[in-house]
């Protein structure tokens, strides 16, 4: 039966609500255990459910200090161990020091202790190797503290734990008699070490050029994370990814969702986007742990799905489009007969218009301002007949001759150079306001994509050839990568594409333009 991963659950003797994680296989045996128990501290479901976040993020810290403690083990100093029981102590405390339960308990748990330390002094290390449990308790807490101590540490800092096992076991047994004047175990602890070298400071800006040089994402991507990150800075007040905790994480989030106001899904994409980045960081040895593991808000899905434009609307907006210039002009027609994405189109340069064997194609390829969704979307997409009856080439013709100006200048680029967001916001403001198409599943731009998908299954498209029409990436076996495949063959392309019909087909007899019976071109 699979344990709960995030929710919590009651413990059955004590009440007292934890979280219950599986330790990552790769971890089991540096931890010593398979599964990590954090108490809530709380009997209150309510209360249980808030701090349960915070706990699976500390869970999920440990795991990523327990990889970061595979590293070169060293050897720890006395000093270092006894900070460590100290640390441990605290913490041990904090869980139980508050509803310590029933004295006898804690009698039985020091006279345990006791026990397993006379056999430590009468045998020595023979008697600590048969306590598999206490060694394991040892390296678990080590491992969380991302510490890759040797063998030699590790028995050592065992020993010391049995005895502040005991020291708790005698704290607690007089809190549960109502004893609580001050702790005299707790100055007897040092603090940790003093002269440790301190990790250097790790500015975003740092982590994400390792990242970008190995990723290579797109520059939209890179934009986005690096606004992520500009906005974690701010509302922290600092920019050292190694000082992010998951308390910060979680401070951040509360900002920018109460003080800010910000949608759950934006907050939901910012943790995300910086978790990205951080889970890159801990596997390649940057950071010891990812703070923002587990901690981005479950946003509500509300988008609505997007379906096909009707030929009824098709012809409205085609018929349309012949009174409009430049953009409006031709980006509805190429839209409807490529299927392409409108990023793909508003990029074009006049040069990737091309002819070749008689056939007339886009040449849709990866250039700076159009980086591509993916390796597919480059792609030779042959002009419909529908789109060369209506003038296309004419308008092409008519540009400036350099060879890498726009193929709509008449869009202006936003201040990154890039035509595609002002292209979708000149069509969609077109679309809903002058055409009055209002209906939020009809996107202005993509309910064409929609479309061309079924009119493409409508006469049984071979899914290779949908794919070259559409730049979608959809490998099937190990032969889709072998030879030029569709995409660079307008030609073959161009005698599928003639099987799609237009919205605005002629009548056989009239000439005329007409809404029934769609002829094939």
């Amino acid at each position: 039966m699979a344990l709960p991963m995030t929710r919590p659950t009651k413990h059955p003797k004590t009440g007292f609500y934890r979280i219950r994680m599986r330790v990552p296989l790769d971890l089991r045996e540096v931890m010593g255990k398979s599964e990590r128990i954090v108490s809530l501290g709380t009997k209150d479901p309510k209360e249980a459910e808030a701090q349960a976040p915070s706990a699976i993020a500390k869970a999920r810290a440990e795991f990523n200090a327990a990889r970061a403690a595979s590293g070169p083990p060293r050897r720890m100093a006395h000093i270092e161990v006894m900070a460590l029981c100290g640390d441990w102590y605290r913490d041990f405390l904090a869980l139980w020091e508050e509803d310590p339960g029933d004295r006898a308990d804690w009698e039985e748990f020091a006279a345990l202790m006791v026990g397993k330390l006379e056999d430590l002094e009468r045998y020595g290390p023979i008697a600590l190797k048969q306590e598999r449990q206490e060694l394991n308790d040892a390296k678990r807490f080590l491992a969380a503290k991302g510490i890759p101590a040797d063998e030699d540490s590790v028995r050592r800092f065992a020993s010391a734990l049995m005895e502040t096992k005991l020291k708790a076991a005698s704290t607690l047994k007089a809190r549960s008699a109502g004893d609580y004047s001050p702790d005299r175990y707790l100055e007897t602890f040092p603090q940790q070490p003093q002269g440790q070298p301190k990790p250097d400071p790790l500015p975003a800006k740092d982590l994400l050029a390792a990242w970008e040089t190995e990723r290579k994402p797109a520059a939209k991507t890179r934009e986005k994370y690096s606004g992520t990150f500009r906005n974690i800075t701010r509302v922290l007040g600092f920019d050292d990814l190694r000082r992010i905790t998951p308390d910060d994480v979680l401070k951040f989030k509360r900002h920018r969702l109460e003080v800010e106001k910000r949608h759950p899904g934006t907050v939901e994409d910012d943790i995300r986007n910086a978790g990205a980045v951080c889970k890159w960081g801990v596997r390649n040895r940057f950071l010891s742990s990812n703070p923002f593991d587990g901690l981005a808000p479950k946003a509500p899905r509300t988008l609505t799905s997007r379906e096909p434009y009707s030929d009824e609307e098709a012809r409205l907006i085609l018929t349309a489009a012949r009174k409009e210039k430049g953009w409006l002009r031709w980006g509805p027609w190429l839209l409807c007969f490529t299927g392409a994405r409108i990023g793909e189109l508003a990029e074009l340069r006049r040069k990737d218009v091309r002819e070749e064997n008689g056939v007339s194609f886009l040449d849709i390829r990866p250039y700076e301002a159009r980086p591509g969704k993916n390796a597919t979307m480059q792609r030779m997409i042959p002009l419909h007949p529908a789109v060369i009856d209506e003038g296309f080439l004419a308008y092409v013709a008519t540009l400036p001759h350099d060879p890498n100006g726009p193929l709509f200048p008449c869009i202006p680029p936003d201040p990154l150079g890039k035509r595609g967001t002002t292209a979708q916001a000149r069509l969609g403001r077109w679309t809903r306001g002058k055409l009055n198409l209002k209906d939020q599943k009809k996107a202005p731009a993509h309910s064409w994509r929609h479309r061309m998908e079924d009119e493409l299954r409508k006469v049984n498209m071979h899914p290779e050839l949908m794919d070259a029409i559409t730049g979608r990436h959809n490998p099937r076996n190990a032969g889709a990568g072998y030879g030029k495949g569709y995409r660079g063959m307008p030609g073959t392309v161009l005698k599928a594409l003639r099987r799609i019909p237009s919205p605005l087909a002629k009548d056989a007899k009239t000439g005329r333009e007409t809404s029934k019976g769609r002829r094939r071109l």
